[in-house]
C-alpha cells in the first residue's frame, strides 16, 4: 500500500519513481538512477512513509552516504522538511528520526570499508544507499548480510540510488545496469544447492534485483523549479553531460579527449585544429609555466601565453627524465632569462618532506632563483577544463522555459533559492552571444611530447571520471605517478593557472586587450598609434606592461 503525502510537503513522485515506489519487497535490490536530478534522494527518503512502514513499531531503516558533510547537506536536511509531518522527532547524537510508533530512520556514512563492520550487531529492514557510486562493492556487499527482518509483516530490501561515474561506477554498472540496459527487468542471482535427500544439485533463487533508469527530462519539478541547472550541465563535457542528463552508463570508456585534433578534417569547420605553426608572441602577452617533475617519471614544464581574446597558446615544453633537481631547475631557469612570467606553478607533491634536508620545490627555487606556487591538483576540475579548452564547436543553446518570462516563476524562485537563482531565471531569457575564440588552447608544433600524450589518455576504470595513466608504474609510492601521463598533469596544472588568471586580472585583461588594439594601429599608422599609447600610459601611471610594449617600438 502506499500512503499519501499531506498536501502541505507538496511532493508528487513521477512516474519513474512511482515504478520504483511499487516495486514488490520480493526483490531484495533496486537502484535507481541514472541523470542527475532525477529526484533520487527524495525518493528514496520518502520509502519508509509512502509504504508505510513507519507506523510498525518494530521497523528499522537506514540512508547511507559516504561522509556526514553529505549527509547533513542533503538527507538530513532535506528529512527536516519531511519526516516531522508525521510525528518524527530527530536525535542529533544518533542521527536518527523515531516515529510515534517507535520506528526508526537513521542515517549513517561509511568513509572506508572498515566503517561498514560497525553495523555488525545491527538489523534494518530498509537500507538506502544515496549516490551508491560512491561506495565500493565490499561496503554493499558486506551490509547487505545487515538487510534482514525476524517479522513477517515487515520486509527486507536495499534500495540505491545514484548518477555514473565515482568510484563504484563499475561494479554498479555491471551488477544492475549491464544486463538490461533499458531496465525494469527483474534479474534473479542462483546458487546450486545439493538436495538433502536426492543429493541432486539445482538452482535456487537467492536474490532478485532490477534497475529503473530515469533520466533528467523524467522530472519536471527541477526544470520548473530550477531551469538553469540544465544548462550547467550542458556546459559539461560530452562524456559527462551523457551520463548526467541522459544517464548513460558506458559513456566512461576509451579515449577521453575525442575532440583534440592535430590535423583538420576535411569535413569540419575550419577553428577545429588545436596544433598549429609557431609565431612570435608579443612581448605584452602574460606568460605561465607549469612543471609536474619526477625522476624515473618524467619532469614536464610547459609555457603558455594569454592572449587578448582569451586564448591559451602553449608555446614551450621541456622534458627531462632521470635528471635530478639542479639540472632541470637550472636547464628551466637558462631558457626562461629573457622572459617575464606572470606565475609559475609546480607539482605540489614537491613541497613533500621527502627525508632530505631540503624538499623538491625548495630545490627548485635554489638552483633557478625562480619563486613556485602550489599547482592546484583537482583531477576531475582539471580534466573537465581541458575539455572545455579544446572545445571547437559552440556549446547547445541553453534550455528556455516554455512558455516564456513568469513573474510568478521568478518570484518563486527569489523566495525559495535566493537572488542569484532569481537572476539565472531572468537570464535565461537572453539572447547568447557567439563564441569567436574557440578553441580556447592552441598548441604549437614544437611541443610534441603533449601533443602525443592528449589523444592516448583513457578513463580510468576504478575512477571513471578521472584520467588513467596509460602506461605501467616503475614502482610504487612516488604519488601514484606513471611515465606517459606527466605531460597530461602539467597540462592541467597551466590550464587551471590560466583560468585562475582569467578570474582574478579582469583589469589587467582589459588593458592587454586596449594595447591590442594599439598594436593593429602601428601596422599603418605609427603617429596615431604614438599618441594612443601615450594617453594609454597616462592613464594606467606607466604600467609596466605599457612600458615593455612602448620599448619594444621605440
Amino acid at each position: 500500500m502506499i500512503e499519501e503525502v499531506p498536501t502541505e510537503i507538496k511532493w508528487k513522485p513521477t512516474k519513474r519513481q512511482e515504478d520504483f515506489l511499487s516495486l514488490p519487497d520480493s526483490v531484495f535490490e533496486a537502484l535507481y538512477g541514472g541523470a542527475a536530478g532525477g529526484g533520487k534522494s527524495e525518493l528514496l527518503l520518502y520509502i519508509p512513509i509512502v509504504r508505510e512502514f513507519y507506523k510498525h513499531p518494530r521497523f528499522k531503516g537506514v540512508l547511507f552516504r559516504e561522509t556526514y558533510p553529505q549527509l547533513e547537506a542533503s538527507l538530513i536536511l532535506r528529512a527536516r522538511e519531511i519526516y516531522p509531518h508525521f510525528g518524527a522527532r530527530y536525535n542529533d547524537q544518533k542521527h536518527t528520526y523515531t516515529f510515534p510508533s517507535g520506528a526508526t530512520v537513521r542515517f549513517s556514512y561509511l568513509e572506508n570499508d572498515l566503517q561498514a563492520r560497525d553495523h555488525d550487531t545491527n538489523e534494518y529492514n530498509y537500507e538506502g544507499w544515496d549516490e551508491l557510486t560512491a561506495f565500493s562493492e565490499f561496503r554493499y556487499r558486506y551490509l547487505s548480510s545487515r538487510c534482514r527482518s525476524s517479522n513477517a509483516n515487515l520486509p527486507a530490501i536495499m534500495r540505491g540510488a545514484t548518477n555514473p561515474g565515482n568510484i563504484g561506477h563499475v561494479w554498479v554498472r555491471d551488477r544492475f545496469v549491464a544486463p538490461c540496459v533499458s531496465g525494469y527487468k527483474i534479474l534473479e542471482e542462483k546458487i546450486k544447492v545439493k538436495d538433502s535427500l536426492t543429493g541432486i544439485f539445482d538452482w535456487t533463487t537467492i536474490s532478485k534485483r532490477i534497475f529503473i533508469p530515469s533520466k533528467l527530462t523524467d522530472n519536471p519539478h527541477i526544470l520548473e523549479n530550477d531551469p538553469q541547472y540544465i544548462n550547467r550541465l550542458r556546459m559539461l563535457p560530452l562524456a559527462d553531460q551523457k551520463a548526467k542528463i541522459d544517464g548513460d552508463w558506458f559513456v566512461f570508456a576509451g579515449q577521453v579527449f575525442k575532440e583534440f585534433r592535430d590535423v583538420k578534417f576535411p569535413d569540419e569547420p575550419a577553428n577545429a585544429i588545436h596544433v598549429i605553426e609557431p609565431f612570435e608572441i608579443p612581448s605584452y602577452w602574460p606568460r605561465f609555466m607549469a612543471i609536474d617533475w619526477g625522476f624515473k617519471a618524467d619532469t614536464i614544464a610547459l609555457k603558455g601565453a594569454c592572449s587578448p581574446d582569451g586564448r591559451l597558446f602553449i608555446y614551450y615544453e621541456y622534458v627531462a627524465n632521470e635528471k635530478n633537481v639542479s639540472y632541470w631547475a637550472s636547464d628551466i631557469a637558462r631558457e626562461s632569462q629573457h622572459e617575464v612570467l606572470e606565475d609559475i606553478d609546480l607539482d605540489p607533491s614537491a613541497w613533500q618532506d621527502r627525508g632530505q634536508p631540503e624538499t623538491i620545490a625548495q630545490q627548485f627555487e635554489k638552483y633557478s632563483k625562480l619563486r613556485p606556487n602550489q599547482a592546484e591538483n583537482d583531477r576531475i576540475g582539471g580534466k573537465m577544463l581541458i575539455h572545455d579548452f579544446l572545445r571547437w564547436s559552440e556549446k547547445p543553446k541553453r534550455y528556455v522555459p516554455p512558455g516564456g518570462y513568469a513573474q510568478e516563476t521568478h518570484d518563486r524562485i527569489l523566495r525559495l533559492r535566493g537572488i542569484d537563482a532569481a537572476t539565472d531565471y531572468i537570464n535565461s531569457f537572453a539572447p547568447e552571444p557567439p563564441e569567436t575564440n574557440i578553441p580556447i588552447l592552441q598548441i604549437f608544433n614544437t611541443c610534441p611530447n603533449l601533443i602525443s600524450v592528449i589523444p592516448l589518455c583513457i578513463y580510468d576504470e576504478k575512477h571513471p571520471e578521472d584520467v588513467k595513466g596509460w602506461a605501467p608504474k616503475y614502482f610504487e609510492g612516488e604519488d601514484s605517478r606513471t611515465p606517459g601521463d606527466d605531460a597530461y598533469d602539467c597540462l592541467r596544472y597551466l590550464c587551471k593557472m590560466f583560468s585562475r588568471y582569467l578570474k582574478k586580472s579582469v583589469d589587467k585583461f582589459k588593458e592587454i586587450k586596449e594595447i591590442e588594439k594599439i598594436s593593429k594601429v602601428f601596422e599603418t599608422d605609427i603617429n596615431s598609434a604614438y599618441r594612443m599609447m601615450e594617453i594609454h600610459e597616462k592613464n594606467t601611471r606607466g604600467s609596466e606592461v605599457v612600458q615593455r610594449y612602448s620599448r619594444r617600438y621605440h
